[in-house]
């Protein structure tokens, strides 16, 4: 659950009271499906939640016509709280730690994915794998969805990253930190990220692009290497921002966009969620309109 308060500015040590505050369903997924369902495609979220919120995930999901099929594990879902301090332009995060789930979950997200999963999906990997699932659980994933002829897009970090960009996603979308502990190395400078981008390509990954937060994306597919400027905009809240880049690659790739288009669409996205409170809430009217001042330069 993502709680997100407005505060003109934090003074630590002291009380804040009446403060603006919203409480939503979230988690990498989520986000990413409200972005697609905002751009009017259909979306279905699937993914592992606790019992004492699984009416909450639902009903706020079904709210906005997202199918779902929830696996439910004891336990109540962890908190991150966003301190949005709007005088001063920064935001601050807190995470809470993550609960393990039984091992027996694993084997019902493979079942599903084997029985629901038809060729012309595409799936999106997205998040942590929680603990008590393997950690090449997206690994497994990956080939059941190549199997049955769905796109993968894959957008995890760590070990997850590692074992599956092994079973060979059509996309991934690292940052620059999870590339460098893919590499275990300091990777600086764009052509220096821009090689690293083409390894994962050698590796056999289509589409590899890479998040540098308000530096861009850079986005390499064939004998194409871009890097992609965000249009300039009055961020309120930067959460999620990376997920609404993932649906608009999603949809782009859907709506068989050229790849440079793709870039656009993901770009605006990005930029869309930071004028909003909340992740992955964008609207289509600002995509269309910032899609045209994204820059996009060959390297």
């Amino acid at each position: 659950m993502d709680v997100v308060y407005d505060i003109g500015e934090v003074q630590p040590g002291s009380t804040v009271t009446d403060v603006p505050a919203k409480i939503v369903p979230a988690g990498k997924g989520i986000n990413v499906a409200k972005a697609i369902k905002t751009l009017g495609e259909e979306v279905r979220v699937v993914g592992v939640v606790h019992e004492n919120n699984q009416a909450q995930f639902s009903q706020y999901l079904h709210g906005m016509g997202i199918v779902t099929h929830f696996i439910s594990v004891p336990g109540t879902t962890r908190i991150n709280v966003t301190l949005v301090e709007t005088k001063v332009g920064q935001s601050t995060h807190i995470n809470s730690a993550v609960a393990g789930i039984p091992s027996s979950v694993e084997n019902e997200v493979m079942h599903y994915f084997e029985s629901n999963v038809s060729s012309g999906d595409m799936c999106l990997l997205c998040g942590s794998i929680p603990r008590g699932m393997d950690t090449d659980a997206y690994k497994k994933l990956i080939k059941i969805c190549k199997e049955k002829g769905a796109i993968v897009l894959l957008d995890t970090h760590g070990d997850a990253l590692k074992m599956g960009v092994r079973a060979k996603p059509h996309m991934v979308k690292p940052n620059l930190e999870e590339l460098e502990g893919f590499f275990n190395e300091k990777i600086q400078g764009v052509h220096h990220i821009a090689l690293k981008g083409k390894r994962l390509e050698d590796m056999g990954v289509d589409y590899v692009f890479i998040s540098l937060g308000s530096d861009g994306m850079i986005a390499i597919h064939e004998n194409d290497c871009l890097l992609c400027s965000a249009p300039s905009v009055r961020a309120l809240d930067t959460v999620g921002s990376g997920d609404a880049v993932v649906a608009g690659l999603t949809v782009g790739h859907k709506r068989q966009f050229s790849f440079s288009e793709m870039c656009r669409m993901a770009m605006a996205c990005g930029a869309s969620n930071a004028m909003h409170f909340g992740p992955g809430t964008i609207t289509r009217d600002e995509v269309w309109q910032l899609m045209e001042e994204v820059r996009i330069k060959a390297i």
